[in-house]
């Protein structure tokens, strides 16, 4: 089984640089792929590459955006399995292994439940409950399945940009494949690191 980290990068390099020590840690030599859609002519993370040949940087020039660049990667990469991290993340204990302890399905994480939408319930106060009916692992750490991925909806442009896939997952009755993972206990999220300086641009 392989495995690749991937992560998606616009104009917050000390953000990356932070995450990517927490992950040498831990895997020294795991695949490691930054989608960068900063849209500065910057160049981003050439050292890294230069000292690490299992670090690689896919440069696009544009503002990609998170869905759409964490679905580049997923359909362009030929991993099993992809570890995906916000930009904002990092490792503070081993995971991987003890994600794989818990996992069959599509994908685990981060199980939380939304609307159509993409919100949860405390977000939409006085809507109906029974629209919350969507289970979502929320992308911020992420284990999925490649292959499976390609089976659905893609992630796409949005504030919850894996909503359309796990409305899929849902209607094609693949939920229980959606497996909760207790991610706050083996990363730190520095909550909209990148939001908080560039906005969200939807």
């Amino acid at each position: 089984m392989t495995i690749k980290v991937i992560s998606v990068h616009y104009k917050t390099p000390e953000l990356i640089y932070e995450q990517y020590k927490s992950v040498r840690q831990f895997y020294p030599e795991i695949p490691y792929e930054i989608i960068d859609g900063s849209d500065d002519n910057n160049n981003y993370f050439y050292d890294l590459e230069n000292s690490d040949k299992n670090f690689v940087v896919k440069r696009f020039g544009y503002n990609i955006h998170h869905g759409p660049g964490m679905d580049h990667s997923l359909r362009n990469s030929t991993e099993d399995l992809i570890l995906i991290l916000d930009s904002d993340v990092t490792i503070k204990k081993e995971l991987i292994s003890e994600m794989l302890n818990n996992f069959t399905g599509i994908a685990t994480g981060k199980r939380i439940i939304m609307n159509k939408d993409g919100y949860e319930m405390w977000q939409k106060k006085g809507e109906d409950k029974d629209n919350f009916k969507y289970p979502y692992i929320h992308p911020y750490c992420m284990l999925i399945y490649r292959e499976k991925y390609l089976n659905f909806k893609p992630f796409i442009k949005h504030g919850s940009p894996c909503i359309g896939f796990m409305i899929d997952v849902f209607d094609k009755n693949k939920s229980n494949e959606l497996v909760h993972f207790p991610i706050e206990e083996y990363v730190d999220l520095k909550i909209r690191g990148t939001r908080s300086k560039w906005g969200i641009n939807l």
